[in-house]
C-alpha cells in the first residue's frame, strides 16, 4: 500500500496518491529537466571529476581497501552484530550486509579525524547546492516535506522544526515563511553564509551536539543526513530529546530497495564508502525507528531515477548519457506504488 499512514494520524486535509505523484515528480530532477541536462546545469560533471580525483585517496595501495591508519571498524549499527557479508568494496569501502537483520553499512568506515576533516571543508558538492535548478528542486521538495510533516504534527499553533544536518537551509527558509520557528545543525563552513543571509539560528557543529540546545521542537529532520552519520543510532536518540511530546521526526536517507539500487549494484552513484555509511530499507529503518522509541506514521519513497535506469539498460552513461525513449511501462506512478525510488521517507512519531 502506498504512504501507510496510521489511522490514528491527525491532520486537517489528506493528499491522495495521484496528488503525491504530481508533487514528487515536480521535484525529480530526471523527470523535470532530463538526467543529462540537470547534471550539467548543477555542476555534477565536476563533482564527478573531483570525486574520481580524491575518492581513492584512503585506499592501500597493496590491499585494494581502506588504509588501517585511515580506519575504524564498527559492529552493524542496527542490531550490533558482527556477522556479515561482504556485498562489494567501492573506492576501498567494503559494502556489507548484516547476516542477522539485513542492514546494508560500510565497514570499515573513515576514522573520527579524517571523518570530521572530510565533511568541514567539503566544498565541491555545496557548489552543486547553490546552482539555480538545485536550488528550485530542493524548493519543491523542501515544500513537500514540510506539507507532509504538517499532516502528522499534532500541535498546529506555533510550530517548530529543527533541521539536523541542514544545509544551506532550503527547507528552513521555507519554514520560516510559513511562520514556524527554524533551527539548523550544519558543521559544513561553508553553508554558514546561506544560513545567516537567510536569518536563521543556527549550530555549526557536528550532531550530536556539545552544547545543550534548550528549545523543543515540533518536528526533527534529518533529510539525506543520516546516511552520513558514524552512529545513526545515537544521532536519532539525541535528537529525540529535542522533541516536544508526540513530537515527529521525518527521516529521508537512500533506499537500499530502489530499482536504480538493484540494477547498477555498485555502479549506483549512491555508493561510495566515505559518505555514505549505512543504507536502510523499509523494514530495517521502521526497526531502527522502534528501536530508537518512535512509532511509524508512514512512509514513501521519492526521485525515480527513471532516466538513468534507461540510460544504464541502453548501455549509455547512466548519468550524463542521452535520455533514451524506452521501457515504457517503467512510470513513476509504477515506482512509487512498490517503493522503488531512490530516497526513502519516513516518519516516526515519539511514544
Amino acid at each position: 500500500m502506498e504512504a501507510k499512514i496510521s489511522a490514528g494520524m491527525k491532520r486537517e486535509r489528506k493528499m491522495d496518491f495521484q496528488e503525491r505523484v504530481r508533487r514528487r515528480n515536480e521535484f525529480d530532477a530526471g523527470i523535470a529537466y532530463g538526467v543529462k541536462k540537470f547534471n550539467l546545469l548543477t555542476g555534477r560533471d565536476k563533482h564527478a571529476e573531483y570525486r574520481k580525483k580524491n575518492d581513492n585517496q584512503w585506499i592501500n595501495l597493496e590491499t585494494g581497501v581502506i588504509d588501517d591508519k585511515f580506519a575504524e571498524c564498527r559492529n552493524c549499527p542496527l542490531c550490533g552484530a558482527n556477522e556479515f557479508e561482504t556485498l562489494f568494496v567501492k573506492c576501498g569501502f567494503p559494502h556489507v550486509k548484516c547476516n542477522r537483520c539485513n542492514l546494508v553499512y560500510v565497514n570499515p568506515i573513515l576514522n573520527q579525524q579524517e571523518y570530521e576533516k572530510l565533511w568541514q571543508a567539503e566544498d565541491s558538492w555545496e557548489s552543486i547546492l547553490e546552482s539555480e535548478p538545485q536550488i528550485k528542486m530542493q524548493t519543491l521538495e523542501a515544500r513537500y516535506s514540510l506539507d507532509i510533516a504538517e499532516l502528522c504534527i499534532n500541535n498546529k499553533d506555533d510550530i517548530s522544526i529543527c533541521d539536523v544536518g541542514c544545509g544551506p537551509g532550503r527547507l528552513l527558509g521555507e519554514a520560516k515563511k510559513r511562520g514556524y520557528y527554524a533551527f539548523g545543525i550544519e558543521p559544513n563552513r561553508r553553508s554558514h553564509n546561506s544560513l545567516r543571509e537567510k536569518g536563521i539560528d543556527y549550530l555549526g557543529d557536528f550532531f550530536p551536539l556539545k552544547e545543550e540546545i534548550k528549545k523543543k521542537f515540533d518536528c526533527i529532520f534529518l533529510l539525506n543526513a543520516l546516511e552520513h552519520m558514524r552512529d545513526p543510532m545515537q544521532i536519532v536518540l539525541e535528537a529525540k530529546k529535542l522533541l516536544r511530546p508526540s513530537g515527529i521526526i521525518y527521516i529521508s536517507v537512500p533506499c537500499i530497495d530502489a530499482l536504480v539500487n538493484r540494477i547498477m549494484h555498485e555502479k549506483a552513484g549512491v555508493f561510495g564508502g566515505h559518505s555514505h555509511l549505512q543504507f536502510f530499507s523499509i523494514g530495517t529503518l521502521s526497526v531502527f525507528l522502534e528501536k530508537a522509541g518512535f512509532k511509524v506514521l508512514e512512509y514513501e519513497t521519492i526521485i525515480t531515477e527513471i532516466g538513468v535506469i534507461k540510460n544504464y539498460l541502453s548501455f549509455k552513461d547512466p548519468y550524463f548519457g542521452d535520455n533514451v525513449d524506452l521501457l515504457d511501462f517503467l512510470t513513476p506512478e509504477l515506482i512509487y506504488k512498490n517503493h522503488l525510488a531512490r530516497n526513502l521517507n519516513m516518519v516516526g512519531r515519539l511514544v
